[in-house]
């Protein structure tokens, strides 16, 4: 059992670190981190027969190990703080409708499509940050693993389609673009941000931040009324 999480803590980080130099090389959304490295993870524990739940379990402590790495984000959120003051009001109300465009998009599509009421309720988190969103869907009656794969799916998108979002609508506001890639693609987007410029990285961070505690209170508040439309 040790030997098995040494070589899946081991794996794991050697995956990433390929990937990395890969996307070193090749610096395009394909070839990132964040893409080859699971795949690789997933294409190797199919071919050995093991199954995710061991895998999760033996590597749960890198997962912990997000919310201590989230904490040095808000170096930079404070060093930019009275730029994001100055636009409080634009932040505020921006994030509030990107998430219930968000909420309602997701439901909307899942219904649409017949994905059915699980996934309905799953999709609800899934514009939030992966720790936070998988305790949003479990409280609210979703799937945890399924919001996961929509939350991620959700960032990919996000980050995948921004440089066409920010060429055709023109942005140049660094605050703005911070917005965008934040609710957007969340910790994905964030770092994406942060290679645009610092106010840029803060203002996703906030975005992160602020968007989740919108996002709570929106699911909670519009539970009952998706649940009746469910129900029809």
């Amino acid at each position: 059992m040790i030997l098995w999480n040494m070589c899946s803590i081991v794996l794991t980080i050697l995956f990433f670190f390929l990937a990395k130099r890969l996307h070193q090389k090749r610096p395009r959304l394909l070839f990132s981190p964040a893409v080859l490295a699971p795949a690789a993870m997933i294409v190797f524990l199919l071919l050995a027969g093991i199954p995710y739940a061991a895998y999760s379990e033996a590597t749960s402590w890198i997962s912990e190990l997000m919310g201590v790495v989230t904490v040095a984000f808000a170096v930079p959120l404070y060093r930019n703080w009275s730029i994001l003051m100055a636009h409080k009001r634009m932040i505020v109300w921006s994030l509030a409708t990107g998430s219930l465009v968000a909420i309602l998009a997701g439901v909307s599509t899942a219904m649409l499509v017949g994905l059915g009421k699980e996934a309905a309720i799953s999709v609800i988190p899934r514009s939030i940050t992966l720790p936070i969103a998988l305790a949003v869907s479990e409280a609210i009656g979703g799937m945890p693993a399924m919001t996961a794969v929509f939350g991620m799916l959700t960032s990919f998108a996000g980050v995948f389609m921004a440089p066409f979002l920010i060429k055709k609508m023109k942005l140049r506001h660094p605050v703005s673009l911070g917005l965008m890639y934040g609710m957007g693609a969340h910790m994905l987007g964030m770092v994406k941000a942060f290679e645009r410029g610092d106010t840029e990285g803060s203002s996703a961070t906030l975005a992160v931040i602020a968007g989740a505690m919108i996002t709570v209170v929106w699911a909670f508040a519009l539970l009952p009324w998706i649940l009746s439309w469910l129900a029809v």
